[in-house]
């Protein structure tokens, strides 16, 4: 038999803290000494401990804890009230995580000042944006090969670093398939100079081939979104850009491609919806 001070300290809860659970009945001494009202408590009482410590932390209150333990439920019940614990816990942190995901997308959304109404040129101002990239120049025929390596590079880099990133993911062209000099954006009969980037929540350090930076605030961005497949998205460009040689406008900055919804939403490429963003001036 141990006095209170030792079971205090064999199950790790404070002396307080055992008195409490006396008046609660969770946790009632062996004996007590009727002539110095010493309380006892017997070894096995730490597996009663245990079962306490189990549904306190799967979320019962001290009541409910009473009702359970007091109704002298049997192990097999008990493990069966836990493990419903833990699916609705799961279930719980699902929908919070989901919840924190569609945050995080609604922060970029106001940062990116919306979505540009479909196949509309609306022109919006864009506020810094915080990204992990990778930048490369390659020959135009080495597109897919060497964006399948490219995007793999700064998502497990962010992910090794054990950084939140955010959708929707964007590419920058800072020379690009069209030729567009006559509007002051770079480009390169052979070559492409392309960024890949994820949206961070936070800051972290680089390593010389995955950048950590801002995306610049941009207080007149030309945007136009389209809707269906890569593919057909050419059509889409010639009219932002059709309508910065009527408007006299010249580019200020990289071509940005922001994917809104992609392969990891849909498996029908005609629900794509990407926008495509010029900084003007």
């Amino acid at each position: 038999m141990f006095r209170i001070g030792e079971f205090s300290k064999l199950c790790g809860l404070s002396a307080d803290t055992l008195y409490h659970y006396e008046k609660l009945k969770i946790l009632v001494p062996k004996t007590v000494d009727k002539f110095t009202s010493y309380r006892y408590y017997d070894a096995s009482q730490l597996v009663t401990v245990n079962k306490i410590l189990a549904l306190k932390d799967a979320g019962f209150s001290l009541e409910e804890i009473a009702d359970v333990l007091n109704k002298g439920i049997s192990v097999p019940m008990l493990i069966e009230m836990l493990e419903n614990k833990a699916v609705l816990l799961e279930t719980t942190l699902s929908n919070e995580y989901n919840r924190l995901e569609r945050l995080h997308t609604n922060i970029f959304l106001i940062k990116n000042g919306g979505i540009a109404q479909m196949n509309e040129i609306s022109i919006k101002k864009v506020e810094p944006i915080l990204v992990a990239s990778v930048r490369k120049v390659f020959a135009k025929k080495g597109f897919d090969e060497n964006l399948e390596k490219m995007w793999p590079t700064v998502n497990e880099y962010i992910d090794k670093k054990g950084v939140k990133r955010t959708i929707p993911c964007l590419m920058l062209y800072h020379s690009g398939w069209w030729n567009l000099e006559q509007w002051n954006v770079m480009y390169d009969e052979q070559n492409l100079d392309v960024e890949v980037a994820e949206p961070v929540t936070k800051p972290f350090e680089g390593n010389g081939e995955v950048n950590v930076y801002e995306l610049p605030r941009v207080e007149k961005m030309a945007c136009i979104v389209h809707n269906g497949p890569f593919s057909t998205i050419s059509k889409t460009c010639d009219t932002l850009f059709e309508w910065m040689k009527q408007n006299n406008y010249l580019a200020d900055g990289p071509i940005r491609e922001i994917y809104h919804k992609g392969e990891w939403a849909t498996n029908n490429p005609d629900e794509y919806i990407t926008e495509m963003q010029i900084p003007i001036k």
